[in-house]
């Protein structure tokens, strides 16, 4: 039976570039251009791999920069390529984008799940982040959402500046009643404006103590990701499959696919997309010792984290005999847990805090 499979579609357009993104991204004034759609849809059209779809997920750049027509057009497309099963599709939405029209277009097209990108609730964070929309934005777009849909992300940004608006603004997200939040950790990435302001980042005991915060004031989600946060049966399908190191299919320009073991990168260059959709890529063999490690590591950054019994129904080999002193030391720094009932290693929080360390701990030497 041929296995279900998550779908990325990213489209790199967006209105105004924040400094702190090393995605691939373009400024564009208006709508997502016609000749993007049209390559995107190509794109679909030359793909060879599984084709029953259980997850969908529009991320960017800015997704909701796509018009009525070239999201009806890209849906009509997938449609035709691929099965499209009870399947999740998300997409990410900046607020500056939320309206009541733009949302019965996402609607009647079967978006069924929204992760809008606020990042804070106060002006002088959104400033220093160099967002586009402002706070009084931001609660339109949440009240909008939240009357709307019943199935919606809210994502924030912690270790911004000023360090004391945190509190406020898990506050207000909680306010709206998202189903699902997403905090992540500011980090100033190389090729970006921001890396040449890293000397000025906030502590990084300030901004760990605003992670156990968080942690903290979000007790009635579950904490299911390092990063992630959700009511009970909301999780985030597509993230899964990726924090499984499962398949998925990447679609526009430095999309990233992993397909029978094969790692497909598609050429960052939009132009070069535009010329030649999904035809320029990087494809790397990953071996049987690197998809074992790679699936342990998506897996402890999860709450989940994984059972023997699935590392060998999927790889045939023994936890123990291919990771045990290792898995063993992670038991006694206190980064890992096992339970004996469930036969099962998972993350504590400090090795959410730590969750590099695992992976480096993983690696054999």
């Amino acid at each position: 039976m041929e296995p279900s499979i998550g779908i990325y579609i990213h489209i790199p357009y967006c209105r105004v570039l924040c400094p702190y993104c090393d995605f691939v991204k373009k400024r564009s004034a208006g709508d997502v251009p016609d000749d993007f759609v049209s390559a995107l849809c190509l794109e679909f059209q030359h793909y060879e791999g599984p084709k029953n779809i259980a997850s969908i997920f529009f991320g960017g750049g800015t997704p909701s920069l796509l018009s009525p027509v070239g999201m009806e057009h890209i849906f009509k497309h997938l449609g035709q390529c691929f099965n499209l099963l009870e399947s999740e599709v998300t997409i990410e939405v900046n607020p500056d984008d939320v309206t009541t029209e733009q949302l019965e277009v996402w609607k009647s097209v079967g978006v069924n799940r929204l992760s809008l990108g606020v990042q804070s609730f106060d002006d002088s964070v959104l400033t220093f982040l160099g967002r586009n929309h402002d706070a009084r934005k931001a609660h339109q777009a949440c009240e909008l959402i939240a009357k709307e849909y019943d199935n919606w992300s809210l994502d924030l940004i912690f270790g911004a500046k000023p360090a004391d608006t945190w509190e406020a603004s898990v506050h207000t997200a909680l306010d709206y009643g998202p189903q699902h939040i997403s905090a992540y950790g500011l980090t100033y990435e190389e090729n970006t404006p921001f890396w040449q302001q890293r000397h000025q980042a906030l502590d990084d005991d300030i901004a760990l103590e605003q992670y156990r915060q968080t942690h903290d004031w979000l007790a009635d989600y579950n904490h299911y990701e390092v990063s992630n946060f959700a009511l009970p049966g909301f999780e985030s399908s597509h993230n899964k499959v990726y924090w499984r190191n499962e398949q998925y299919a990447g679609f526009g320009p430095g999309a990233v696919s992993y397909l029978n073991d094969v790692r497909i990168t598609n050429q960052r260059s939009i132009n070069a997309y535009l010329k030649s959709p999904g035809v320029d890529r990087i494809e790397e063999k990953v071996g049987l010792a690197d998809s074992k490690l790679e699936t342990l590591i998506q897996h402890f950054r999860t709450q989940e984290g994984i059972k023997e019994s699935y590392y060998h129904g999927r790889f045939g080999s023994h936890l123990q005999d291919d990771f045990g002193p290792a898995l063993s030391d992670l038991v006694l720094r206190g980064l890992i847990q096992y339970s004996e009932t469930e036969q099962c290693y998972q993350p504590t929080l400090p090795g959410y805090e730590l969750n590099n360390e695992i992976g480096l701990a993983l690696i054999p030497e």
